[in-house]
Parts: structure tokens; C-alpha cells; sequence
């Protein structure tokens, strides 16, 4: 294990169909659960228990949206870049590279400014 990762939970979560399209179709752009379900042809709640599981792993991030009816909704997107596994005398060992979150990249504009 690596980076404080569980390497055969998260082996498991990506052997997943529905979790891999999730996370393929929240690379670009995100999205909500209702469009998720739609776009997959699965239920609401099997797309709100992939989405907690993927965020446990840190793998999707959520956003709150306004609405004008003052009405919000969340949207989430992959925060996943790569994963590598790499053999070891130990057994499997695994790092996981995510994309810098939007709000990260202002904070340290900010601070380096």
C-alpha cells in the first residue's frame, strides 16, 4: 500500500463497471446525479453509493450549485488522474495521482502572489 491508499478496496472500486463510468464521465465535466444516471442507465441510489465510495478514495470531488429557484444541486467531478500498481516483495503497492482541484490552484495563486 501506498499513499495511504487501500490497494485492493480501491483495485475493487475500479474493477466496477458503473464507478469506471462515473469517473469517465465526470473527467471533462461535471455532472449531477441525475444526469449520471441517465447517461449510465442505472439507478439514482446505485449512483449515490458509487459516488460516496469513489469519494472515499478521493477519487471524485463535489461542487454545490446555485439554482435561481434558490433551489442548489451538487455536481461532481473526477478528481482522478492515474493509478499505478507496482509488485513488491510485499505484495501490491499502489499511488494514486489526482488532478489539482480548481479551488487548490486559487489558493495558491493566491498565496504566491
Amino acid at each position: 500500500m501506498s499513499n495511504g491508499t487501500d490497494t485492493a478496496a480501491l483495485a475493487e472500486l475500479l474493477g466496477d463497471d458503473c464507478a469506471r463510468e462515473i469517473l469517465i464521465e465526470t473527467k471533462t465535466d461535471p455532472c449531477s446525479v441525475s444526469e449520471l444516471s441517465a447517461r449510465l442507465e442505472a439507478s439514482e441510489p446505485t449512483i449515490y453509493r458509487r459516488l460516496d465510495q469513489l469519494q472515499q478514495h478521493d477519487l471524485v470531488s463535489e461542487e454545490i450549485r446555485p439554482v435561481t429557484d434558490g433551489k442548489n444541486y451538487k455536481v461532481y467531478q473526477a478528481q482522478l488522474h492515474s493509478v499505478t500498481l507496482e509488485l513488491t516483495d510485499e505484495g501490491f503497492e499502489s499511488t494514486v495521482s489526482r488532478r489539482e482541484r480548481m479551488s487548490d490552484r486559487f489558493t495558491r495563486f493566491v498565496e504566491h502572489k
